[in-house]
Order: C-alpha cells, then sequence, then structure tokens
C-alpha cells in the first residue's frame, strides 16, 4: 500500500462488501432502512451451511438470488451465524461486512464490540472482526467499498485480493491487493501527516496559540491533526517546530520566554528559533513561582522588578499612606513604621469613614476579650484586629513617633449615643520611658478633656506600678491599665461606692480598659459623658497623620 492516508470527502452511506473473484461492481442501495420486518430470511435443509453468500446461490435455486439474511459457517468458524447477502450487484454473492447510513448506531466501540460484531443486519452494522478474519481466510476475497457523498454521488472502491488475520495479529489487515473502481473523481489525496476533517483555522509554528481563519470556508479539507503544526507548505510534528519546548511540551510564539522549573534557565523564541539565556536566575530578593499559568522569578512583597532585579518598594509606614495609594476599603493591613521596614506588623484601617486612613490602637465592642491584663501583654497586643484589641505598646510607640499623629477617641454610651474626643497631637515614649503619654489640645463633644490629666503620664498595668504613690495601686483599682496620673483627686461627681467615711479618692477621669459594662470605678469610663460617666457601650481609639 502507498505510505500516503487516503481520505474520502463527505461520505453519507459506507458499504464494505466481500465476494469471491467478481470484477464487475455498482453501488449499494442507500434506501435501507433499519426495520429487520422488511428483510428476507432464507432457511436451508441442508445439514451443512454455506461457507460464504457466493455459496448460496448454488445451494437452493428457490432464492431466486435474493437479497436478505441467511446464514454461513466459515470454515473453522464453531458455528454458523446469519449475514446479508447483496445479490443486487452485477455480480451477485457479495457478503456485507459493513454498513453505515444514517448515524442510528454508535460506531464509537471497545475492543470487544468490534470483536463480536454490533448493530442490526439490516440497518447499520458491523459483522465482526472474528467472524470477518475466518470468511476472508478460506478462499481468495474481493473488497467493495460503495460510497454516497453528500451530492447524492455514489461510487466504489475495490480492492482484489482483502484478508484480515485473527485476534492473535490484532486483526490487522494481511492483504488487500490491487486498487480498482470509478472514485476517481470524487476522492483527494491528503499530504502526508495531514487529514480530512471540518476546520475555520489553522495553526503554524510561528504562531502556535492563534487561529489563522481561511480563506475559504469549506465543509472538509486537508489539515493538520493534534500534534502537528504548518511550517512553510508543510505540515510537520509540533516537536519539530523550531521553538518547540521539550519540557513544555509545546510551542512559543515569536516573542515568548519559558523558564524552567527551578527558574535556573530561560529560553526565548525569535525568529522561528529558541534563545537559551543559562545565566537565568531569580534575585535573592524574588521566588521561583508560578503565576498566571507561567513559571518565572517573582520580586517577592514590598519589592518590584522582574525577578532578576529586584528593587525595595517604599515601605508603607501607616494606613493613611495604604489610603493614599487608592485603597479605600476597611480592613485589616500590614504597614511597615520605622523600624519595622523588614517584618512589619498588622493593624486595621479606617477607610471609609472620616476621610480615611485611620489606625486602630484600640476597639471595645463587647465583653468578650478580658482587659485586665499585665504588662507584657499591653506590650506586645492582644484581642482580634478585626474586633476587640489593644494593639500594643511597643507599635504604638514605634508607629507615633515617625509622625506627628493625631487622636480620635470615639464613645458609645448605653443608649447609642455617640461622642468623640479629639487631641491635636498624640504619642508615647518607649518601654524605657515607660511609654509615657503625651497629648496635644482637645476638641470634640465628649463633654470634658478627660484624657488631658493623663498626658506626661507613664503607663501602668496591675503588675507594674507607674502611678507614683506607694499606698494604691491605680491599675487594680480600676481593674484595668492606662496612663494613671501620679497624683490622685477628691472629686464626688465620679462613679464610686460610699462606705461612710468618704468617697474613695479615683486616680483618672479617663478609664477606657476597665472592666466592660461595669457600673463603678472599675469600669470603663470619661467623665462628664452626657450625665452618665460610666455604662459606655463601646470605645475607639484611631490615628491619622496631622495635614
Amino acid at each position: 500500500m502507498e505510505n500516503q492516508r487516503r481520505e474520502l470527502f463527505c461520505v453519507n452511506f459506507f458499504t464494505l462488501l466481500v465476494g469471491c473473484n467478481v470484477l464487475a461492481l455498482i453501488t449499494a442501495s442507500p434506501d435501507v432502512t433499519d426495520q429487520s420486518s422488511s428483510l428476507s430470511y432464507f432457511i436451508f435443509p441442508s445439514t451443512e451451511y454455506p461457507k460464504d453468500c457466493h455459496e448460496i446461490l448454488n445451494t437452493c435455486s428457490n432464492t431466486q438470488n435474493a437479497s436478505g439474511v441467511y446464514k454461513i459457517k466459515p470454515a473453522g468458524f464453531p458455528e454458523a451465524f446469519e449475514v446479508y447477502c447483496d445479490n443486487d450487484l452485477d455480480s451477485d454473492g457479495w457478503t456485507v461486512i459493513q454498513r453505515r447510513t444514517n448515524g442510528f448506531i454508535n460506531f464509537n466501540r471497545n475492543w470487544l464490540d468490534y470483536k463480536h460484531g454490533f448493530g442490526f443486519l439490516g440497518s447499520e452494522f458491523w459483522l465482526g472482526n472474528e467472524k470477518i478474519a475466518h470468511l476472508t481466510n478460506q478462499k481468495k476475497y474481493q473488497l467493495r467499498l460503495d460510497l454516497t457523498n453528500a451530492a447524492g454521488h455514489s461510487y466504489h472502491v475495490t480492492y482484489d485480493d482483502f484478508r484480515i488475520v485473527g485476534e492473535w495479529s490484532q486483526y490487522s489487515i494481511q492483504s488487500l491487493g490491487d486498487e480498482g473502481g470509478n472514485a476517481g473523481p470524487f476522492i483527494e489525496w491528503c499530504p502526508s501527516n495531514t487529514k480530512f476533517a471540518n476546520s475555520t483555522c489553522e495553526r503554524r509554528c510561528t504562531e502556535p496559540n492563534t487561529c489563522i481563519p481561511l480563506a475559504s470556508m469549506e465543509s472538509g479539507r486537508c489539515i493538520c491533526p493534534d500534534g502537528y503544526m504548518i511550517q512553510g507548505e508543510d505540515c510537520i510534528p509540533e516537536s519539530q517546530c523550531g521553538c518547540f519546548v521539550q519540557e513544555k511540551g509545546s510551542v512559543l510564539n515569536d516573542g515568548e520566554s519559558f523558564v524552567n522549573s527551578d527558574c535556573t534557565s530561560r529560553v526565548n523564541c525569535s525568529d522561528n528559533r529558541l534563545i537559551h539565556e543559562d545565566d537565568y536566575r531569580c534575585s535573592d530578593d524574588a521566588t521561583c513561582q508560578e503565576r498566571d499559568g507561567v513559571q518565572r522569578c517573582i520580586c517577592n512583597d514590598r519589592f518590584e522588578g522582574d525577578g532578576i532585579t529586584c528593587i525595595r518598594k517604599r515601605p508603607l509606614k501607616d494606613c493613611y499612606e495604604i489610603y493614599n495609594t487608592g485603597i479605600h476599603t476597611d480592613g485589616v493591613y500590614t504597614i511597615y513604621p520605622t523600624g519595622w521596614e523588614d517584618s512589619g506588623f498588622q493593624v486595621y484601617c479606617e477607610m471609609s469613614t472620616d476621610g480615611g486612613g485611620w489606625t486602630v490602637l484600640q476597639r471595645r465592642r463587647s465583653g468578650s476579650v478580658n482587659f485586665y491584663r499585665g504588662w507584657n501583654a499591653y506590650r506586645n497586643g492582644f484581642g482580634s484586629l478585626s474586633g476587640d484589641h489593644w494593639l500594643g505598646n511597643d507599635k504604638i510607640h514605634d508607629h507615633t513617633t515617625q509622625k506627628t499623629y493625631q487622636l480620635k477617641v470615639d464613645l458609645t454610651d448605653s443608649a447609642g449615643s455617640q461622642y468623640y474626643a479629639l487631641y491635636s497631637r498624640f504619642s508615647i515614649g518607649d518601654e524605657d520611658d515607660k511609654y509615657t503619654l503625651s497629648l496635644g489640645s482637645f476638641s470634640g463633644n465628649a463633654g470634658y478633656n478627660s484624657m488631658g490629666s493623663n498626658s506626661g503620664d507613664p503607663f501602668s498595668t496591675r503588675d507594674r506600678d507607674n502611678d507614683g504613690t506607694d499606698d494604691c495601686n491605680c491599675a487594680q483599682r480600676h481593674q484595668g491599665a492606662w496612663w494613671y496620673p501620679r497624683r490622685y483627686h477628691n472629686d464626688t461627681n465620679h462613679c464610686f461606692k460610699w462606705y461612710g467615711k468618704g468617697y474613695y479618692r479615683h486616680c483618672t477621669y479617663a478609664n477606657l480598659n476597665g472592666d466592660y459594662q461595669y457600673s463603678d470605678y472599675r469600669g470603663i469610663f470619661w467623665y462628664k459623658l452626657s450625665g452618665n460617666d460610666c455604662g459606655i457601650a463601646g470605645t475607639k481609639m484611631r490615628i491619622r497623620p496631622v495635614g
């Protein structure tokens, strides 16, 4: 047989027949239906079955050479089986081994189906490889293929010595012989490595990912199959294209690059040939990773560049700088204040209120988080940034000493009314300075500058008493942690218990880290807050740069 693969255009009806030494042939009738009741069946009284349809003609004269279903038993086959005999050609005695007319039967089947056969003899069917092998190995048979195209033209191809072998050799074609028939005008020979199919575009080695539209929209044509591409006038395996990359398993477009799995080399496609960059290496500030389906060097967070060279981005020091990049959604973000350029830390940023860019230092909305804690807890911070929390005195110090910040204290009483206190300047010292508070001028509708007396005082916790007195621990008395003044005040207008000998002395006019909604001196309070110093249901401390 020739090496080129033969392809047929627009086949509607396809019938395979085998006959003994038959030369003159015509097409099979295309109007066969799937109604087996219209078939003629013939039974012979002889105990020996004919070996094929050609022998049936000499077995019983009452058939009158009619086409129909007969039983035959080829030599060596264990039992007789039914076949369709076509006697309507110029030379009778054709055994039909396959017929396709209307797509009624699915031919996409497995090995066993093709071995034993499937379909209906009166409609579409495959006789079965095992039966065909026994049939074609007992004599010399001619194969005839009758075809009808979409335009209704019928034609046929013949091979004068057709034989297949058994399953032991995968039913391969052992012989075909010489070709004949009248199909010449209807057959087109597809070039090597192509197949006949419907297609509206083709792909080339130089543009492997681009579907190039065809000049004409034909119903079928010779195209490159999967795994092949056009180079010049030929259809070649894509592995032979100039920019095929073995590790990628595909072809690069001109100008595209590919980086290997560990980012130690890169190849570029230029003029349909690969150019290797063996010195390709990731920067120390980059990571080899896949992004958007492409393996490459990616600069680490806070760095920018092509992955080979990475330059540190200017670190965003607070929520206000993040806001100015165009991010206006509340949430948790990482900032990099002075001293934290390498690691940074997370804060909750309020971006949608009061002009945005606020860093939240403290929030209380429920009693879910215990605020009566020790020095280390307040130094490092605790709680959930999205809920109740204290950011941490070390972080607050580093944050507030890099710029001039204003402080806004938001207060909500038990009735749901909201108030605020705004301080023009806010910062605290470091741990050696006991996180001493520094405040600017006061404004707002909170009723009284309740934190003003705390300015200049160190921070105190239950286990670190920095209030300057020997006979009282203000943090313990108020069950919190705060910048308690180094002096006491006698003030009967505050929420303290009466024990008959006078009011307890209190340490501060503001105590935002006390017990949640506790009704006296150990609770959350802000002096002269609309006549209800205690009973505060919500607090928030947030800062933003001045100006």
